[in-house]
């Protein structure tokens, strides 16, 4: 039975021209086409922060994307939105299955 990877990587993606949607990305020296996205979800949440550090500041700010490529693999990417100047990629797993 496969399991599921977990990279943890920073990436470079290439978005929709409109939309924060990746189309293209770059992971280990390939490029992976997006062929489909097949779910999205947003996190705003404070992560393991106590209840007394809870503030507007220091919340998350994430848009995860589960995508698979051309090849059929399956991965989940999220993009970090915190610092609005330098938005940043990352492959957080890749899946061998979804759900």
């Amino acid at each position: 039975m496969s399991r599921d990877e977990f990279v943890g990587e920073e990436i470079q993606v290439e978005q929709a021209a409109a939309s924060p949607r990746p189309v293209r990305f770059h992971w280990r020296g390939r490029a992976h086409e997006v062929a489909e996205v097949l779910s999205v979800r947003v996190d705003t949440g404070f992560g393991d922060l106590p209840p007394r550090s809870r503030r507007w500041y220091p919340r998350r700010h994430r848009r995860y994307y589960v995508v698979k490529d051309a090849d059929g693999s399956i991965f989940e990417l999220y993009l970090d939105y915190a610092d609005k100047g330098q938005r940043r990629w990352f492959l957080t797993r890749h899946l061998h299955r979804f759900p």
